[in-house]
Formats: C-alpha cells, sequence, structure tokens
C-alpha cells in the first residue's frame, strides 16, 4: 500500500487564541447554526455516504459531524459513539483548525491524541482520517471521518475517494433548504 504524501498529511497547531481567533470562532458557529443541522436526526442522505465510507473503507465507525461551540454533534454515524461527545475531545476539532484532510495514522503515537479517552478507553481508537466541510458562508462547521481500532493509512486512491466522499456530503451540509422543501 501505497502512503499519501506528508505534505498531503498536513495538520495545523492550534491557533493563538486571540480577539481574531474568537471572532472567526463566532462566525463559525453562526455557519454551523445556519445549517440547520444540530440535534435534527438521523437522514438517509447522509447515512448513505457514511455506510458507503465504512463499507469502502472497513473501518469501525464513519461519521459526518457539526462541531458546535462546546460538543461535536454526530449528523450521521456508522458505529456507537454518542450523539454528542465534549469538544474538548473531539479529534474533528483539530480537523477544522486545518484547510487540509487530517489523517493520522496511529493515535496512539500522536501526542495530540495519545492521551484522548477515546484512544485510551473505550472504542480504542487508533486511526483517524478526516475531511473538513464547509458550511454557508465557506466557514468549517464539520467533518467527515473514519475511525478504525488498528492502525493504517490511505493509499492515494482510497484518499481521493474518500475526499470524494467528503464533498458530496459537503453539498448536502449546503443544501438543507432544497432537502427539506
Amino acid at each position: 500500500m501505497t502512503s499519501v504524501p506528508t505534505a498531503q498529511l498536513r495538520s495545523s497547531p492550534a491557533p493563538p487564541r486571540t480577539g481574531a481567533f474568537h471572532e472567526a470562532e463566532r462566525y463559525r458557529i453562526r455557519s454551523v447554526e445556519r445549517c440547520g443541522l444540530l440535534d435534527s436526526g438521523r437522514e438517509e442522505r447522509f447515512d448513505r455516504l457514511t455506510r458507503e465510507a465504512q463499507n469502502r473503507f472497513g473501518v469501525m465507525d464513519s461519521i459526518i459531524s457539526l462541531i458546535a461551540d462546546d460538543r461535536q454533534y454526530l449528523k450521521s454515524s456508522t458505529g456507537t459513539l454518542p450523539l454528542n461527545l465534549p469538544r474538548d475531545v473531539s479529534i474533528c476539532t483539530v480537523t477544522i483548525r486545518g484547510e487540509e484532510p487530517l489523517v493520522v495514522p496511529d493515535l496512539l503515537a500522536d501526542e495530540r491524541f495519545a492521551r484522548n479517552p477515546y484512544v485510551t478507553g473505550a472504542p480504542f481508537l487508533r486511526f483517524y482520517a478526516g475531511v473538513p466541510l464547509r458550511g454557508p458562508g465557506g466557514w468549517f462547521v464539520g467533518t467527515f471521518c473514519l475511525l478504525g481500532t488498528e492502525p493504517r493509512g490511505l493509499d492515494p486512491r482510497e484518499y481521493r475517494y474518500f475526499e470524494h466522499l467528503a464533498r458530496e456530503a459537503e453539498l448536502e451540509l449546503n443544501h438543507v433548504g432544497d432537502a427539506r422543501s
């Protein structure tokens, strides 16, 4: 299996907590709210994508989530994680800080995540791949992610297909009015 080039695995360090950061975060949260999907329940248009990803990549869980102010809401999930996770333990929070997908072949070997309760305890996550999803106004509102209990990577073909699925999820996030009218 060929690995995705290191440049494509870029992740961002936490941004400085400045006035500009807090203002940007307020706009991002408004974008999450404008999606109208927080606590909205399951929908086949999202579940279809997470099922396809789980089957294609053979992972424990595939998730489309929204990152609110203090929590991560799982709009669609093929696993058993609770629908709401505290944002301070959300791996996806790191993903929305960068412009590129985040792939972590072994969460336990990555100092950012090695002490995360979902890594050190049930479900004992080891693999994570997440693509940030843009919502209204172009702000990152959530992620499409893959979670596994065994270390692994994504080869270039898998990486491209995962990005394709994420773009489909992003289109759904931004066409709420069309889908519900």
